[in-house]
């Protein structure tokens, strides 16, 4: 089986057990101490007398295992008298597969043997999915990352190469061919991507040592084996990073390589567009057949899950380069209508620190002169402005995007959760092993106790494909939970029936009457007619219910065990001494949770919380790349303006009003990106959420509150982008400024 001692001695007898390694070092277990286990029969104190590990692991890839002596263990862990598995070895001079076949023979038909390497093999393509499904939704973010990042690189070799236009003219005037001014630009623009790829790999390798690092924390327990860098992955990196830089420098390249020589000796010359008209008209074209394609997917939905997810990435994708390009026809009025609101708002702010300035008989300064010189500079580029917010926009698209399709999945999920669950509290296992049945009938003989029944769960084939099914008591179940009755009645399932949900109903053609043959775990086999149809599986997590006398007959322990139970109150009930009375019951069992309706809904809510904020985090990543290409535009803006600030500081503008400037373009580019990217992503995610199943969004929430305040994240962001060259623009020399060409 793989399991090794690794310390100490193997338990004998019914007192003593071992447990893993991980464990015991999680909780300063030693050998030679005690542990305490909860058992069906109570809490059962052992004498800790070795410690296991799997393979070179002190662990089972995270999970708490403890193990007793094999001659018990039947009746500790209430078995009665079955396994769960049992391994083999081969004497020697019989293969593996000879023992298979022998053990076949042996065994009833209900049972399977297989092979060790059959066993590693599904174990490995189990894990593998797991990881498959990890690696493609950080694949999805890289992605995000790297679109973000094709606009600063795109935006970085156009402000480059126009601040180079008199270098390269002059090249051109001593001989140098259009073609060999595009080759130049290129060279770059290799060479800088080759070197970003090394970059990229190299720390790529780090940032996989540190998640692995991460998770083993957690008690994950990956296997402490040397960093594999397949050479596949070394390819695909550098040539995505060179690829990527190489098609953002060709624009720059090609408009470097037609300029006339003459014509770019000018000083006044640069590289903005004047063909507005042109890019109106593609924006528009673009955006347009962009919302389609994302129509198209996710509500026509031509080719499955793969055609949806693929139209509708393809089409975001136009949308957000359609919008882009769009975006820079109104970059100009935008930026001065940005710029007088936030004058406006700046000035009701600044009121009271003016006021206290002329009654001390200080002049305030003037901070009309850094805005208006903010608002001027942001809105003479229209398309470097438009092109720096685009990549902010695009972040802020998608967290807006997500924002409203998670806020429309917790109120629907809230909502169904008030309408469904009636029960006055529920007790459910916080270890995922339940608990035995015999607290279900305990609670049920409360005095303030209404109605309570046991949710039980088991596998069974329908088919020939396992289906996870709930068992509850038909008799007390409707008062507990609502799971949307569309035909027949909960009590039915005490006659040995099944209830289906509308999803299965519809894929496997079922009505009520059909009868449906059934194979459970034990091996045995039923004949389960349909008596009922129910829509909402929300609560339950399954799509097949049958009564807690069904699923009993097919059980393969001595005891059943139950996931969780529901209590609801009588009438006029004393509801404190009826917590009082079920937490009495309950202090037998350590592993169990009590919770009232409240507390269920907002720990259910938690959990989807925690969800969101691993998506979030991982979307700010790409807001947090965009914010470095506000700050790496804003540095070489001010480079390229070396001359134009030194004549400001000449003619009397303090360094305070410099960095003032400088820091309200930020605020005026990254509030238009913000602006850009909530109109864009809360129409998509409307749109999203009213695409998904009415069972898991029934209802489209826009969090106005959480919007807006993305906003307020935007201002902040562009305030610390400008930090470094503010500092750097308001350190330069004077005169060497003016100096400067």
């Amino acid at each position: 089986s793989g399991t090794k001692l690794i310390e100490g001695r193997a338990p004998k007898g019914d007192g003593e057990a071992v447990v893993d390694g991980i464990t015991a070092d999680r909780h300063h277990f030693k050998v030679g101490g005690t542990v305490t286990a909860v058992l069906d029969s109570g809490k059962r104190t052992f004498t800790l007398v070795g410690l296991i590990g799997q393979g070179d692991q002190r662990g089972f890839a995270g999970a708490t295992i403890i193990g007793f002596d094999p001659a018990v263990a039947p009746q500790l862990l209430n078995t009665n008298g079955t396994y769960d598995s049992v391994d083999m070895a081969a004497v020697k001079g019989v293969s593996q597969t000879q023992l298979v076949e022998r053990v076949k023979a042996a065994i009833p038909a209900n049972l399977e043997a297989i092979t060790g390497v059959q066993v590693r093999n599904e174990a490995t393509t189990a894990i593998g999915k797991i990881f498959t499904i990890f690696g493609n939704v950080l694949l999805g973010f890289a992605a995000v990352a790297l679109f973000v990042s094709t606009f600063i690189i795109n935006n970085t070799f156009r402000i480059i190469v126009g601040q180079r236009v008199r270098e390269l003219a002059l090249l051109r005037a001593v001989g140098a061919t259009a073609r060999q001014v595009r080759r130049m630009v290129v060279t770059e623009a290799l060479v800088i991507g080759a070197l970003a790829s090394a970059v990229g790999i190299a720390a790529g390798i780090g940032v996989a040592k540190g998640l692995v690092a991460l998770f083993n924390a957690g008690g994950a327990g990956f296997p402490d084996s040397d960093t594999v860098l397949k050479p596949r992955t070394i390819i695909v990196a550098v040539a995505v990073g060179m690829g990527v830089t190489l098609l953002s420098s060709l624009a720059p390249a090609l408009r470097a390589s037609r300029i006339p020589p003459v014509a770019a000796m000018r000083p006044a010359l640069g590289f903005e567009s004047r063909q507005s008209r042109r890019r109106l008209i593609v924006g528009t074209v673009v955006t347009a057949a962009g919302a389609v394609l994302v129509g198209l997917g996710l509500f026509v939905k031509p080719g499955g899950t793969v055609g949806t997810i693929g139209l509708a990435a393809v089409g975001a994708v136009a949308l957000f380069l359609g919008v882009a390009s769009l975006s820079a026809t109104v970059a100009r009025q935008a930026s001065y209508a940005i710029g007088a609101v936030v004058t406006r708002v700046k000035s009701i702010v600044g009121t009271p620190y003016r006021l206290v300035c002329r009654a001390v008989g200080h002049t305030p300064r003037d901070q009309r002169v850094p805005m208006e010189l903010a608002r001027q500079n942001a809105a003479r580029a229209p398309r470097r402005t438009a092109s720096t917010a685009s990549a902010l926009m695009i972040g802020l698209a998608l967290v807006s995007t997500f924002s409203v399709v998670a806020s429309s999945v917790k109120s629907s999920f809230s909502n169904t959760l008030k309408r469904a669950v009636t029960a006055d509290y529920l007790i459910s296992d916080n270890s995922f092993q339940g608990f035995t049945a015999d607290l279900a009938a305990k609670i049920g003989a409360v005095p303030q106790i209404d109605a309570v029944s046991a949710f039980r769960f088991g596998q069974m084939q329908v088919n020939g494909d396992s289906k996870p099914v709930g068992a509850v008591d038909p008799a007390t179940f409707g008062k507990l939970v609502d799971i949307g009755v569309k035909e027949g009645r909960i009590q039915d399932l005490a006659g040995g029936g099944v209830f289906v949900q509308t999803d299965p109903v519809r894929d496997l053609k079922l009505k009520v009457g059909d009868v449906l043959d059934v194979t459970w775990q034990n091996g045995g086999t039923a004949k389960l007619p349909v008596v009922g149809i129910f829509k909402d599986a929300s609560v339950l997590n399954t799509n097949w219910l049958v009564s807690l006398d069904t699923l009993t007959k097919s059980s393969t322990t001595a005891q059943p065990r139950d996931a969780f139970v529901a209590a609801k109150l009588k009438d006029g009930s004393d509801p404190a001494a009826a917590r009082a009375a079920i937490d009495a019951l309950a202090a037998d069992y350590p592993q169990v949770r009590i919770e009232d309706q409240a507390e269920f809904r907002q720990r259910q809510l938690g959990q989807i919380n925690q969800t969101l904020v691993i998506v979030n985090g991982m979307l700010f990543l790409a807001v947090l790349i965009a914010l470095l290409g506000i700050a790496n535009t804003l540095a070489l803006s001010v480079f390229e303006r070396t001359r134009e600030l030194g004549l400001l500081r000449a003619v009397g503008m303090s360094r305070t009003q410099l960095r003032g400037a400088v820091r309200w373009e930020a605020v005026i580019v990254a509030l238009f990106g913000a602006l850009l990217g909530i109109v864009i992503g809360t129409p998509l995610g409307a749109a999203l959420a009213a695409a998904l199943p009415n069972t898991f969004v029934s209802s489209v929430s826009v969090p106005v509150g959480q919007l807006v305040s993305l906003l307020g994240i935007a201002l902040v962001a562009g305030v610390v982008a400008a930090i470094f060259p503010a500092w750097r623009a308001s350190r330069m020399d004077v005169l060497q400024a003016i100096a400067s060409e």
